[in-house]
């Protein structure tokens, strides 16, 4: 039996930073979906491409290929979409004039992973 996998594109809006307890640092890409009902996705990337993507900027489209997972914690799971691998289709706008990329929300859940 396979694992759940996922390929999609998406504009980057952002890309959000937390630090665990642990004190491992996790960069989560937020990419907004088109269509008729746009949707925000987080989408985890680790390794090599969590070295990356700094060079990845707000309004850049991505397609993205990974896996989806989740982890059970005390009784609740919590899901995971996690990159393979995030190629750049086209370049977001260089001056800032793109989507908002002002602070990110802080983090208040207190999640061990």
């Amino acid at each position: 039996m396979g694992e759940f996998t996922f390929q999609g594109q998406g504009t980057l809006q952002r890309i959000d930073t937390f630090v665990s307890k642990a004190g491992k640092t996790i960069l989560t890409l937020i990419c907004e979906t088109q269509g008729q009902y746009p949707q925000l996705v987080p989408i985890k990337v680790f390794g090599r491409l969590a070295e990356q993507a700094s060079a990845w900027k707000p309004g850049s489209v991505l397609s993205v290929s990974g896996r989806l997972g989740g982890r059970d914690w005390q009784g609740k799971v919590y899901g995971d979409i996690v990159a393979n691998t995030v190629e750049v289709v086209s370049e977001g706008a260089q001056d800032g004039g793109g989507p908002d990329v002002g602070e990110p929300p802080h983090n208040t859940d207190d999640v061990p992973f």
